[in-house]
């Protein structure tokens, strides 16, 4: 896998989403990043976990997480079942959103 080529995910839905990484990771890119508008609006956490049950090797970024509308212990639970599910793989990026 080249170590320095990564993807940004745009996708119109979830699924859209999950089948975008599952073929990222078939063409041998290392990384995916997905942000809260391009995958249709769905969750970046969310993809991710999905993500990270159909594929085994890419790592998954979110280019950002917004902390304003969700408990910080809500972002921290999510990206521990991603660790659980794909350790070591998630690149979690978190920020204050537009508040």
């Amino acid at each position: 896998m080249c170590e320095r080529i990564g993807l940004s995910i745009i996708a119109t839905d979830a699924a859209d989403a999950v089948n975008r990484i599952v073929e990222a990771e078939r063409a041998g890119l290392r990384q995916v990043w997905l942000s809260q508008g391009g995958s249709g609006g769905t969750d970046t956490l969310t993809i991710a976990a999905v993500a990270a049950a159909r594929t085994t090797q890419i790592r998954l970024g979110t280019a950002i997480v917004p902390t304003y509308p969700r408990h910080p212990l809500v972002i921290a639970q999510q990206a521990l079942v991603i660790h659980d599910i794909a350790p070591g793989r998630l690149r979690l990026g978190i920020g204050p959103s537009h508040r």
